[in-house]
Order: C-alpha cells, then sequence, then structure tokens
C-alpha cells in the first residue's frame, strides 16, 4: 500500500510538516533512522527570536502563534516568553548592533538601547566594560526536543504515523520520478517523498544521481550546572568574531578552567557568546558554527573557544561547574535561505532543509509553504524566497 507522502527525517521540521499535511488528509508515514530529535533539532537553544530580515521578519508571530495553540495540545515543552539582551563586547560590534536594533525597529518591533551602566543594572552579571547593547522583550524559549516530540505527537493524532529507527537507505524510483523509498524492511511505495534529513539530505538525493545543495555546520553548546544568581533575560553577542563570520574526574570542570586549557589553542573564529537561563538554574552557553563533513562529534577544541568568549562577557562564569557539552550539525544552504518545495525535474521529490539556525524558528511557516504546494498545488507568495529552484 503506497503512502500519500514519506516523509524522511524526525526532527522539527519533518514533524511539523507531517502534522500539516496530516491535518490536510494525507496518508504520512515520518521514517526517522534514530530517536525523534536525535540531531540539531534537540541540541539547539530553543529560541524563537524576531528577525530583522524581510524574509523572516513576517514570519515570526505567525511560527510563535503556531507554537502557542501547539502548548494547548497536551504535550507540555516549556514555551515561556523572555527579554533578549543584544551585546556588544567593543565600538565596532556596537555598531553592528545598531544595524540590527535600527532593522529590528523598522520591523515593528520595540527595542531599547542601553548603555554599559544600563546593562549593568539590568543584569549585574555582565562585564562593566562592555561598550553598550539593545534589549527588546518580544523573544521566547521552548524546550527544542519536546516541541518536536509535541509536534510529532501531534502528527500521530491527526493520523499520520511516525516510526523511529527507521533509516532510509536509499530514494526509489528513475532520474525522473520518485516513487518511494528503501529501508531495511524492504521498500516502500509514496506518492510523493519529502526530504527533511537535515545534512544528510544531500546523501540520500544522490542515491536517485541528484545533488542537493545543503550542507553541514557543527554548533557546539555547553550546560552549566544551576548558577546561584539569576539571569533575566537571553543574552547573544552581536556578531560572530574572526573573518568568517570529562573524563574521569570527579569534579566536572568549570568555565574558567576550560577557557584556561584552551588558552593556547585555535582562534575563537566561527563561536560567538549566547546565554540563556532554563527554569531550573543551569545555564546553556554557546555558540559555534564550523563547517562539518562527519555525523560524529569532531572540533571538540572549540568548546575553550567557548568558554573563552563566555567570560568576556559574564566573568561570573569562571567558577560555574560544566555538566554538559554537546553538538549537532545544522543544515545550511549556499545563500543562508532554506529549500522548502518540489525539487525541480524530478516528479514526487519534495524538500525541506537548509534551515541553519533557524529550524525551530521556521518550522511552522516552512510546513505550511509546503503543505499549499504540495496539496494544493499553489506556491505561497512568502515562498519565493525558499524556492529550491533557485539551485537547480
Amino acid at each position: 500500500m503506497a503512502h500519500d507522502v514519506i516523509v524522511v527525517g524526525g526532527g522539527v521540521i519533518g514533524c511539523s510538516a507531517a502534522l500539516e499535511l496530516a491535518r490536510r488528509g494525507l496518508d504520512v508515514l515520518v521514517l526517522e533512522r534514530a530517536e525523534l530529535a536525535a540531531g540539531a533539532s534537540g541540541r539547539n537553544q530553543g529560541l524563537l527570536l524576531p528577525n530583522a530580515d524581510p524574509v523572516y521578519r513576517d514570519l515570526f508571530w505567525e511560527n510563535v502563534e503556531a507554537y502557542r495553540r501547539l502548548a494547548g495540545e497536551g504535550v507540555p515543552f516549556g514555551l515561556r516568553p523572555t527579554g533578549l539582551l543584544l551585546l556588544a563586547g567593543d565600538d565596532a560590534t556596537l555598531r553592528s548592533a545598531k544595524e540590527q536594533a535600527d532593522g529590528l525597529t523598522r520591523a515593528g518591533f520595540a527595542v531599547e538601547a542601553l548603555d554599559p551602566a544600563g546593562l549593568t543594572e539590568a543584569e549585574p552579571c555582565l562585564a562593566p566594560d562592555l561598550a553598550g547593547g539593545f534589549r527588546h522583550g518580544d523573544a521566547l524559549a521552548l524546550d527544542p526536543a519536546a516541541t518536536t516530540l509535541a509536534l510529532a505527537e501531534a502528527a500521530r493524532r491527526a493520523g499520520a504515523t511516525v516510526r523511529g529507527h527507521a533509516g532510509v537507505r536509499r530514494l526509489l524510483g528513475d532520474g525522473e520520478r520518485v516513487t518511494g523509498v528503501l529501508v531495511d524492511d524492504g521498500p516502500l511505495a509514496a506518492g510523493a517523498v519529502l526530504l527533511a534529513a537535515g545534512p544528510w539530505s544531500r546523501a540520500l538525493a544522490a542515491s536517485a544521481g541528484l545533488d542537493l545543495p545543503v550542507g553541514g555546520a557543527r554548533g557546539w553548546l555547553l550546560q552549566t550546572a544551576p548558577l546561584p544568581w539569576t539571569v533575566g533575560h537571553v543574552f547573544e553577542e552581536t556578531s560572530w568574531p574572526g573573518p568568517e563570520g570529562i573524563g574521569a574526574q570527579a569534579r566536572p570542570p568549570t568555565i574558567g578552567s576550560l577557557a584556561e586549557a584552551g588558552a593556547a589553542g585555535p582562534p575563537a573564529e566561527g563561536t560567538a557568546f549566547t546565554l540563556q537561563q532554563g527554569p531550573g538554574g543551569h545555564a546553556v552557553v554557546g555558540a559555534s558554527l564550523l563547517a562539518s563533513l562527519r555525523e560524529d562529534p569532531e572540533q571538540p577544541e572549540t568548546v575553550h573557544g567557548l568558554a573563552r568568549r563566555a567570560l568576556r562577557f559574564v566573568p561570573r562564569l569562571a567558577e560555574a561547574p560544566v555538566v554538559a557539552s554537546w553538538s549537532a550539525v545544522r543544515p545550511v544552504s549556499p545563500d543562508g535561505y532554506p529549500l522548502v518545495g518540489p525539487w525541480p525535474g524530478v516528479a514526487g521529490l519534495w524538500v525541506s532543509g537548509g534551515h541553519g539556525a533557524e529550524g525551530v524558528q521556521l518550522a511552522p511557516a516552512s510546513a505550511r509553504m509546503l503543505a499549499a504546494q504540495l496539496v494544493e498545488g499553489r506556491a505561497a507568495p512568502d515562498a519565493a524566497p525558499f524556492d529550491p529552484a533557485r539551485f537547480a
């Protein structure tokens, strides 16, 4: 029996698409090679942040409202409002921060400029010698893994089938049409196949002789033990520094010891400071973005760069025990915008990928755009920047 749509990938993008398609009456099967949210969907900071980019700014409230509706459907995922502080360590990054803030203001978000004294008044843990920053209060935070599970459960209630530990080996069909997928149990037929497998979508497309331009960029995060003080905002450094933007010890390392251990290591290019405090008091510190071609973690020395950046902005973190570190490979596209829609010239093949760090933020809108074209045969006007045909 053929399914209407097989969704390859059980992350936030695949589960959101499955929910939208199932609600429109399609027979949907989701295949995830590991556990749901095992990749970047469960290994990020779970932030919904306003974006001044015209391509994204009008989608922000759509996605927020979608998550608010989902929060009322029974699976808790910690959706909560939070303020954001955009931080600048020097005058050059302060100018960049002002450009970002001005863009947010033009987009209709309320933004407040803070001088160094204003920053430390708002958050006493911040270093007193920062150049300044900007505050806005429209951000939200959530548990990204739990959000993916909530989407999967909602998709099941809408009629979709969701299978974990069901890796897809290759696409089936000929050069002009995809007709299904091959899994360990044998071939599965479908009227359409949606590639939503993150950075691993490219290898699956290659099995059908296609080159899907979705690469990988690894991001590392650190988690501390509960902090002895409260952080009332999410912290985000203005820009990526640089030209491109525990063992068997009984006691865990601290942020300070990681920074010291990495002092002679690689430069901090590709890392920037971010921090948010969870409801239990722990902090998640990031972030990094480094090209990756491997599934197993590489670049573990990146955590030293994260620690050094963290101490520049919050010196009090030096004594904070690090209880966990993890990484995931984000799917990225050549121009930074995701690919959402049919792959040109190959009937039955659809893609939703390359969302980079915007996966959680864009999942509901991406699902809506995809379903409009797959079910109704029309492309939503705001989907044009995401059309995969731009790379065909």
